[in-house]
């Protein structure tokens, strides 16, 4: 396996933490911390260069929230200029990572994605007869400190910039108690691991996607699976030999044991592909494509914020425009345009009026 090293010197040059600067102001101009880090640039970057040459740089308190759909997580916002960090080392680590990873591999890579994922989704339905989906319980949650430190080493050579990355993990902040059990560990061994990465944080999304890599290599590569696709902890494979999907029920979850994740063992269920598949918020078959009524019933519900917003001045028409259209985006990937006819006959935004659906 091939290790690279030599990495520091292109994670402090002057001109990668510019362009980390830049990226991290992505969407965010508007944010007084954005503002205020941007007004004395040059001087923030510097400050931050001498910190990580001498190895005094340390990552501060992230701010968190719960949201509650589709399902209860905690999301954590770390300080701008550890963003800022975050984005320098990506810079260095994203054409390393995207020359390794599994191509059908779609969560949070460029020209992947979820409409891209959906896509293969539906073409792998209209070529293999049956499929297996699995979703890991718990996912960022679990994720084992020194399992993933272990992935860091087997890839980088370079001390410096695995110091950074382990400094990274190990500043993340404490995440949902999970104490699963596995296969050689004694009483006390769910409490003594350090778990848990923190979502929100640009790194953690990527080093997610570090964690499960071999995951797919071994599903293509060992066993040689007709065809899989992976978002995050969600994926789905399939074959034309039933039997050979049935027996990936209990090989895949012996896999993950090493990897210290569970999968939702009541789901497991190997379907037609006829029968379609829930995934990244798509009801996929192979004929076409349609919104979950999970997902039209969110956007529903954000229609309406976006409606009260707007009356009460919170938002701009232009804001109003943008949701709007990105929603459309998603829908639009679908064959739902008698959805969006219908829902587009309610989008009516009066300045100083709130009518609910006319």
């Amino acid at each position: 396996m091939k290790r690279y090293a030599d990495l520091w010197p292109g994670l402090i040059n002057w001109k990668n933490l510019l362009l980390a600067a830049k990226r991290a102001r992505r969407g965010k101009r508007d944010r007084p911390v954005v503002q205020q880090f941007d007004f004395q640039l040059e001087w923030e970057l510097l400050l931050l260069r001498s910190e990580l040459e001498k190895g005094s740089y340390h990552p501060g308190p992230f701010r968190t929230h719960k949201i509650f759909r589709p399902k209860t997580r905690m999301i954590s916002a770390a300080p701008y200029r550890d963003r800022v960090v975050h984005h320098a080392i990506m810079n260095v680590l994203e054409p390393i990572l995207e020359t390794h990873f599994y191509q059908h591999s779609y969560a949070c890579r460029v020209r992947k994605g979820t409409h891209a994922a959906s896509r293969h989704l539906q073409t792998l339905l209209r070529t293999y007869r049956y499929s297996l989906q699995f979703d890991i319980r718990k996912f960022f949650p679990s994720i084992d400190h020194d399992v993933l430190k272990i992935g860091f080493r087997r890839r980088l050579k370079d001390r410096s910039f695995l110091k950074l990355l382990e400094l990274i993990v190990d500043g993340s902040n404490p995440q949902e108690p999970v104490l699963d059990y596995f296969s050689g560990d004694d009483l006390f061994t769910p409490f003594e691991c350090r778990k848990g990465l923190p979502i929100g944080n640009l790194t953690s999304q990527w080093f997610a996607n570090w964690y499960l890599d071999p995951l797919d290599h071994w599903l293509t590569s060992h066993m040689r699976i007709g065809g899989h696709v992976r978002y995050c902890d969600d994926f789905v494979i399939l074959d034309n030999d039933r039997q050979k999907l049935c027996e990936m029920k209990h090989a895949v979850p012996e896999f993950l044991a090493k990897l210290r994740l569970k999968v939702h063992s009541e789901r497991l269920a190997v379907l037609p592909s006829a029968a379609g598949r829930t995934f990244v918020g798509y009801r996929i078959l192979p004929s076409h494509r349609v919104i979950t009524a999970e997902g039209k019933q969110r956007f529903l519900r954000r229609l309406r914020w976006i409606k009260r917003s707007f009356v009460n001045g919170d938002i701009s028409r232009e804001a109003v425009h943008g949701r709007l259209m990105s929603w459309m985006g998603h829908a639009g990937q679908a064959d739902s345009l008698p959805l969006l006819r219908k829902l587009a006959a309610d989008w009516v935004f009066i300045e100083g009026k709130f009518d609910h659906f006319r």
